[in-house]
Formats: C-alpha cells, sequence, structure tokens
C-alpha cells in the first residue's frame, strides 16, 4: 500500500511495473529504471535463489527454533553487500558450523537502537548486518548450541509447583518438557539412564545441555513411567 501510494503521489517519478495483492510488487524509478522489488511469502518456499540476488533481506518474524540452521544455511547464500533486518540476533541463531558472513551495523550495536512496532510503540529492538566476507567472521559459529531455550519455567501459586510455558507456541504443560531448542530427551534401556540427542547432527551426550539442565534435566532423573 505504501509503494502504491507513493507511485500515485508522484507519477512522473515512480510507477508500479509489477503487483500481485499479498503477493509482490514492484516500484520502478523512472528516471534511472531502478527497480524495488517486494515479495511477502514463506521464506522456506519461495524461490530460495532470490537470496543470492537480493539487496535487502526484511525478516521481522519470529521462527520456530528449530528452522534456526535450515535459515543459516540460506543466509549463506547471500550476495556480497547485502542488508539482513531481523528480528532474531544472528549471535543466539547461528546454528551451523560454516562462518557467519554477517555483520552488524555501527549505528545498530548500542541497546538503544530501536524500531518503533504495532506491539511496541516505544521501540523494539531488531538487529541490522551486512553481509561481507572480506572481514574476519564476527559471529561465533556454533552448530550444538547449548544454551537457547523456547521453555520457561513458571511458579503456580495455586499447586505450589513449576509448570513450563511455551514462548514460541504460547502452549503451558505440567510435564518437564523433553524436546529444547534442538535437544531431545530419550531413555536408554540399556543403561537404564537419559541420555541427550542434538537432532541436527546426530550427536548424543550423557550430561545435559545447559537449555535443559536449567529445566531440571540430568542423565539420573527419575525413569519413565513405563520403564
Amino acid at each position: 500500500a505504501a509503494l502504491q501510494r507513493l507511485a500515485a503521489a508522484k507519477p512522473s517519478a515512480y510507477r508500479i511495473c509489477t503487483s500481485s495483492p499479498g503477493e509482490v510488487i514492484c516500484l520502478e524509478e523512472v528516471s534511472s529504471g531502478r527497480r524495488l522489488e517486494c515479495r511477502c511469502a514463506d521464506f522456506f518456499a519461495l524461490g530460495l535463489d532470490l537470496v543470492q540476488r537480493t539487496d535487502v533481506i526484511f525478516f521481522a518474524v519470529n521462527i520456530p527454533c528449530k528452522l534456526f540452521p535450515q535459515l543459516c544455511q540460506q543466509l549463506l547464500k547471500a550476495k556480497e553487500g547485502c542488508r539482513l533486518f531481523t528480528y532474531h540476533k544472528l549471535e543466539t541463531i547461528w546454528w551451523v558450523e560454516e562462518p557467519c558472513p554477517f555483520h552488524q551495523c555501527e549505528v545498530n550495536v548500542p541497546d538503544t537502537d530501536t524500531f518503533a512496532t504495532s506491539w511496541s510503540p516505544q521501540g523494539y529492538r531488531f538487529y541490522v548486518y551486512v553481509c561481507d566476507r572480506t572481514r574476519r567472521p564476527q559471529i561465533k559459529a556454533e552448530a550444538r548450541n547449548e544454551t537457547f531455550s523456547e521453555w520457561q519455567s513458571m511458579w503456580d501459586e495455586g499447586s505450589k509447583s513449576y509448570f513450563y510455558h511455551n514462548q514460541e507456541s504460547e502452549t503451558s504443560q505440567w510435564e518437564l518438557p523433553r524436546e529444547v531448542g534442538c535437544w531431545k530427551v530419550e531413555w536408554s534401556q540399556e543403561q537404564t539412564s537419559w541420555f541427550f540427542w542434538h537432532t541436527p547432527t546426530g550427536h548424543s551426550q550423557w550430561d545435559a545441555p545447559k537449555c535443559l539442565a536449567d529445566l531440571g534435566w540430568s542423565w539420573g532423573s527419575p525413569p519413565p513411567a513405563k520403564a
């Protein structure tokens, strides 16, 4: 709607050359022929080759943590100089082995650099990066992130016990979560103890990663009811 209003207000300077409501709109600058094409679609389904040709990526959405590795694999294909505006701080979601080519823009580093939104008129923290492979990677690659958790322990005064709230799905449960981030809790019948499996890499270990340990998991946690 904003691009259409701009073209209508300044027809001698801009024109709409492509438009499909809810999908794509393309604005052309008459004097130079430069084009601004905006698309709205599933990032993981719509022509993934677009990442390699895009100058600016607005990724101001919250996605499930299990998609972080897939997102990083796509961002690895970004063209040199591409700007990224994102809801997620790349330092917390770069869950692949490959070095991250993005560097946070200096003006965006201070926590005071916020953007007004409908849910936070006073300003919300977004992150702005530029793809620059000539510089040494700034963001640490961490394929087996052990700290991220979408779960929050919450105290229920009525029952005098904790319950667990999933901040991604907005659901709650009394049972201790068995999937946190990209980690799963599995029972070893042979060893009669729990072990912890990182699904994207296939890595498993006996010690609970921090995201699960913080919720109360350990290899010696009580066995499952059917064990």
